[in-house]
């Protein structure tokens, strides 16, 4: 009888690890995808953010006379649009890039220095892995960069 005992209690606790496992295998598998996804999510917010710097470099750097007004129109505010979604694109799907709004404009800092260009680039960045009540969806983005003319 006594053996009998020994033998139910030890297929309890084969039982009991095999929940508790379980349980531990499914936190470490959440919490890597997590982990995984928080530093994707930093890398592709790093290249929004360089994307954007450069997209109001090529602005500044171009001729005062394309500029109509406060925004530059026509080939020269699509040349920044599209280099700003192709860098961007570089991290993510072309159509999550091209869904992000790009907008170049010019200000007057009315200081000696003069004027300013500046891009604004806003859109969301889904995230990789969907966990509902966990985490999920997307992040807002919005990010502007300033860059004083040349010359």
């Amino acid at each position: 009888m006594n053996i009998m005992t020994n033998i139910q209690r030890v297929k309890r606790q084969r039982g009991q690890a095999l929940a508790e496992m379980g349980l531990v295998v499914l936190l470490f598998v959440v919490l890597t995808l997590g982990i995984i996804d928080f530093g994707r999510m930093l890398m592709v917010l790093n290249v929004i953010t360089h994307a954007t710097r450069d997209g109001a470099r090529i602005a500044a750097l171009t001729n005062n006379d394309l500029w109509s007004g406060t925004s530059l129109p026509g080939a020269a505010g699509s040349t920044v649009q599209t280099r700003v979604r192709d860098q961007i694109a570089t991290v993510m799907p072309q159509s999550d890039a091209d869904a992000f709004t790009v907008t170049v404009s010019k200000t007057n800092t009315g200081s000696p220095s003069g004027e300013e260009a500046q891009v604004t680039v806003q859109g969301a960045v889904p995230f990789i892995f969907n966990f509902p009540g966990v985490w999920g969806g997307s992040v807002t983005v919005t990010r502007i960069a300033t860059y004083r003319f040349e010359g």
